[in-house]
């Protein structure tokens, strides 16, 4: 046992030796967030991008209701028709005066006449003064003064039937605002779709008076969804979103995930108290086989990821 200190201390020594004899271990990578992952946004909604409450532009009953929920239209598609007989009444009384006011402004009757007045004046006039020049006295002073008082008349009248034929032309351009009134008034009353999408919802029912400003269809633009989510800006500026390609993922409900492509077109310049930031993208969607129905719908759930290691896409001219 009086050896046992001994031993000791040659295995401390001993295992001193060994720890240094032995090959340092290098430490582990440190993961950094920086190192060109891209962003994954979870749980982004998928919402309307466009839409419109198309409304009547003109009291009266609606005559015609030539949409449903669910039907797709074009932009410019006659979607309803609110009774137009007034302005159509209205348009041929207008189209009607129109019409006269222009044959008599195209007419120059008068203006010849008056011409040919002034010629006959200037030369009764004429032969009188000649006549009283070879024979004093032979015609009065009054009847001189009469004969070219009617000449300046004649004169006068000409410069007076130019006036009426200006003035029947500005008539007839009168005419043909209240032309253009009625056509107006009977174009407001057919309803076309503002955008290409997808009727939601309809309002009224046909045979229904109408309101100006009454709502007649709503129509959601389907072509093209938004799709939002929220990235963390101690990770990501936003100068590496924005612009940025992106493909969303959705779960459908058989657990088959379809992608769409899509692109940033928007980063907000606010961060909220959770240290994120909103942006969202426009993505294109796609029909269901031959379909009129839309695979992405507003409301779904999704996943983003931005490829923020490609370069920004030309920016969206609206």
């Amino acid at each position: 046992m009086r050896f046992s200190p001994v031993i000791a201390l040659f295995a401390v020594a001993a295992a001193a030796l060994g720890l240094a004899a032995a090959p340092p271990t290098a430490p582990a990578p440190s993961a950094s967030p920086r190192s060109g992952a891209e962003p994954v946004l979870e749980h982004c909604l998928v919402s309307v991008l466009k839409e419109a409450k198309v409304p009547a532009r003109e009291g009266g009953v609606l005559i015609d209701l030539l949409v449903r929920e669910g039907d797709s239209i074009k932009a410019g598609d006659v979607i309803a028709k609110i009774d137009d007989s007034q302005p159509q009444f209205e348009r041929r009384k207008a189209k009607a005066e129109h019409d006269q006011a222009v044959a008599k402004a195209s007419s120059d009757v008068d203006v010849r006449f008056a011409v040919a007045s002034e010629l006959v004046a200037a030369a009764e006039y004429e032969k009188a003064q000649l006549s009283n020049d070879r024979l004093q006295g032979s015609v009065t002073r009054v009847e001189l003064d009469r004969l070219e008082l009617n000449e300046r008349k004649a004169e006068l009248q000409i410069e007076q039937a130019e006036l009426e034929r200006k003035m029947t032309a500005l008539a007839a351009d009168s005419k043909q605002v209240e032309v253009d009134a009625a056509e107006n008034a009977i174009e407001r009353r057919t309803i076309t779709a503002p955008l290409e999408g997808t009727i939601v919802q309809v309002f009224p029912h046909q045979g229904e008076w109408m309101q100006p400003g009454d709502p007649l269809a709503r129509v959601v633009q389907t072509d093209r969804l938004r799709v939002e989510g929220y990235v963390d800006s101690s990770r990501w500026n936003p100068e590496t979103v924005r612009d940025r390609p992106v493909t969303v993922d959705v779960v459908f409900a058989d657990n088959r995930t379809e992608s769409f492509p899509g692109r940033i077109v928007f980063t907000s310049p606010l961060v909220d108290s959770g240290g994120d930031y909103r942006v969202w993208a426009e993505v294109e969607n796609r029909r269901i086989g031959d379909s009129t129905q839309w695979l992405l719908r507003a409301g779904q759930s999704a996943t983003m990821t931005i490829h923020s290691s490609q370069a920004p896409l030309a920016p969206v001219t609206r």
